[in-house]
C-alpha cells in the first residue's frame, strides 16, 4: 500500500572514502506513503542511518582512529567532519565518539555487548573490529575494512 511520494535531499557527512576528505553531500531519496495510515517514509543508501548527521562508515572511521591508531579527538574530527569551524567547548575534543560508543546498539547491532568495566576506547576497539570482520574482501587495512564493512553490517 506504499504510494511514491516525491524525492528530498537528505545531507550526509563523512569522507567518501576512508582516506579521502570529509565532506558534506546531498543525496537525493524517494520518498513513499503508506496508503493506509498516511505515513511517510524515507528510502536511503545502507550506509545512511536515521536521525544522524554522519553516514555509518563515517561514525566507524572516527571511531577506528580514535580506538585503534589512538588519535587524539581532536585530530580525529579535523579527519571526519568536515566542519572546521568549532566552538570553544569543542576545541578541545569530540563527544560525539564517546556518544556513538554509548549508542553502539542501535548504530551496529550485530556488536556483541562489552563488560561493564570497560573503558570507551576499549568498547569502540570491539566495535571497529567486530565491522572489519563484515567487509566482504580481507583486502586493505584494517582501517579500510571498518569502513566498509560498517556499511555491510546494516
Amino acid at each position: 500500500m506504499l504510494h511514491g511520494h516525491g524525492i528530498r535531499g537528505r545531507l550526509v557527512r563523512g569522507p567518501l572514502r576512508p582516506d579521502g576528505t570529509p565532506e558534506e553531500v546531498e543525496i537525493l531519496v524517494r520518498r513513499y506513503r503508506c496508503q493506509r495510515c498516511g505515513a511517510v517514509l524515507l528510502v536511503v543508501p545502507r550506509g545512511v542511518l536515521r536521525s544522524r548527521l554522519f553516514s555509518v562508515s563515517a561514525i566507524a572511521l572516527a571511531l577506528a582512529l580514535w580506538a585503534l591508531h589512538r588519535l587524539s579527538a581532536r585530530e580525529v574530527r579535523r579527519r571526519v567532519s568536515p566542519w572546521s569551524i568549532v566552538g570553544d567547548t569543542a576545541a578541545g575534543g569530540w563527544a560525539s565518539l564517546r556518544r556513538w560508543v554509548r549508542q553502539a546498539p542501535q548504530l551496529f547491532p550485530g556488536v556483541r555487548p562489552c563488560p561493564d568495566d570497560w573503558t570507551d576506547r576499549q568498547r569502540a576497539e570491539r566495535i571497529v573490529t567486530t565491522l572489519a570482520a563484515l567487509a566482504p574482501s580481507a583486502d586493505g587495512s584494517l582501517t579500510e575494512r571498518v569502513f566498509v564493512g560498517a556499511a555491510q553490517g546494516r
